[in-house]
């Protein structure tokens, strides 16, 4: 299945620099968020929206999906 990806903030920094934080994927039937930010060797945690909606990271993902991620911000 392909899907494609928006990376946003300092993940974009795990994309070739002439992406521009956008891609597409190819990926096996079942993979999750989870296995795309393996995929791309993405350490921090993130989170994920699929069509606009936020998904949790083990969301498994369907062929045509729009995938954007963001890294994780932690305050107080």
């Amino acid at each position: 299945m392909e899907i494609h990806l928006t990376l946003h903030g300092i993940l974009r920094d795990y994309l070739p620099r002439p992406a521009k934080g956008k891609t597409s994927l190819i990926l096996p039937d079942g993979a999750t968020v989870d296995d795309v930010r393996e995929q791309l060797k993405i350490k921090q945690t993130v989170s994920a929206a699929v069509g606009g909606v936020q998904v949790e990271n083990n969301h498994v993902l369907q062929d045509g999906d729009e995938v954007q991620m963001f890294r994780m911000i932690g305050g107080g």
